[in-house]
């Protein structure tokens, strides 16, 4: 597991830290590019902001096309 450092300014768009992770299927792999949050996730609970979410999404999916490996997918993780 590859953990990428990431400046003071993602933490202000929810990303506390991201990596990459293999997910391997007999000859098939995937690469994931995982990023923990603070941000509450689930709709309808208290602290839920919609446009927050838009807002990481959208930094991760930039964070994504950034890679020099070509990432297949996000996972958005809680952070504990």
């Amino acid at each position: 597991m590859t953990e990428i450092k990431r400046a003071h300014a993602d933490n202000d768009r929810g990303i506390l830290r991201c990596w990459q992770e293999w997910e391997i299927e007999g000859r098939n792999r995937r690469i994931v590019l995982c990023v923990e949050t603070n941000l509450e996730l689930r709709p309808g609970h208290a602290g839920f902001d919609r446009a927050q979410l838009d807002e990481l999404i959208e930094h991760a999916t930039e964070m994504m096309r950034a890679s020099s490996a070509a990432v297949d997918a996000i996972r958005i993780v809680p952070a504990p």
